[in-house]
């Protein structure tokens, strides 16, 4: 049973991945007798880190692993591993209770496209991953769109995770029920309940989804998102958070972008606005739009904040620089009064003030 589930693995590695030529199938090179097809290829130091499933897919192997076999379609072109199913590539690993990974003839090498700023990651998100176009019967073997040559062979391009799902590096695990990953656009979702994406410092949940875009390397959370470090939490309808490698080369947020309905939560103040940036490690966050800062019982509004995490001094000013507010606004100040406890003044001394005391 070992035997033959191994044997499976690497058929499915070979010849479905997509990283081994057609006409290579049955010749193996010397490197490849040398070292196995399926040994994961190695991150460069100082490089990754992230949920990078997809931009691995050149050169390194998918290996498929279940409890209950693979099911392979032709028809569907698609491998179905049900039961404790687990995908790996390179650095990253996906846990589910069922897997289907779907793959197509090799394609040529063409740029994807998606947004290259959180911005755009937030108001655009990618469309649903189309299926691909069936085969002509007129093709040509070795030809790919517009008739360039491919490199032969078949590809993965498109993998689907069902149930307790967990996708998961040396440094980041994201946890949902259904995850779809498009190696194309280089982009997997993670819809469900209890969303969650995890790092050494930082946690981001989310109620609607968890996006993860590989190469800006940042993460999307929409619905009720929520980044959470220490005592330091940023809230809004939508958060985009951008991840690279800290000095000890593990993946933490760099900077949170945040959108409608925003909520900053310190040891000391909760700041309101419409859209934040936060940066993570100066510790700077600015609001804009109707923005308040309320501490204790006391109260500033005005239309831009600069909030020093570190310090924890803020300012709030009627308009961001720059901006075409109009010069009269002005910013709000509501400070209250200090409540005197009883028996503060000594024995019989009211507790309430006399008029005229702030």
């Amino acid at each position: 049973m070992a035997l033959g589930r191994a044997c499976l693995v690497l058929m499915t590695a070979l010849c479905l991945a997509g990283l081994m030529p057609a006409d290579a199938k049955n010749k193996p090179s010397a490197s490849s007798a040398a070292k196995p097809a399926a040994t994961a290829t190695p991150a460069p130091t100082g490089t990754g880190g992230g949920l990078d499933f997809a931009d691995q897919k050149s050169g390194t192997p998918l290996e498929i692993y279940a409890d209950q076999g693979l099911e392979l379609s032709q028809d569907a072109k698609s491998v179905i591993a049900r039961v404790n199913a687990k995908a790996i590539r390179g650095r990253v690993t996906v846990l589910s209770d069922v897997l289907t990974a779907f793959y197509r003839d090799k394609q040529p090498v063409a740029a994807a496209q998606q947004p290259s700023t959180a911005a755009s990651a937030a108001t655009n998100p990618p469309p649903p991953p189309p299926s691909p176009p069936p085969s002509s019967p007129s093709s040509k073997p070795g030809k790919g769109k517009s008739g360039e040559a491919s490199e032969g062979g078949t590809e993965v391009w498109r993998v689907e995770a069902e149930g307790h799902v967990a996708i998961t590096t040396q440094t980041q695990t994201a946890y949902g029920d259904h995850a779809d990953y498009n190696i194309d656009d280089a982009v997997v979702k993670i819809t469900g309940k209890d969303l969650k994406l995890l790092t050494p410092t930082d946690v981001v949940t989310a109620r609607d989804s968890l996006e993860y875009w590989e190469r800006p390397q940042q993460a999307v959370a929409r619905g009720n998102a929520v980044a959470v470090r220490g005592e330091k939490r940023i809230q809004a309808d939508t958060l985009v958070a951008d991840f690279a490698q800290n000095a000890d080369k593990q993946m933490a947020m760099q900077r949170a972008h945040a959108y409608d309905h925003v909520i900053l939560t310190t040891a000391r103040e909760v700041v309101t606005g419409d859209r934040g940036e936060y940066n993570v490690e100066t510790g700077i966050v600015t609001l804009t739009g109707s923005v308040k800062i309320t501490r204790d019982e006391n109260q500033l509004d005005g239309g831009y904040a600069v909030v020093n995490l570190n310090t924890g001094i803020s300012r709030i000013y009627p308009a961001a620089p720059g901006s075409a507010e109009k010069a009269d606004q002005r910013v709000k100040g509501l400070f209250m009064p200090q409540k005197r406890q009883p028996g503060s003044q000594g024995a019989g001394a009211s507790s309430d003030p006399s008029p005229g005391t702030p």
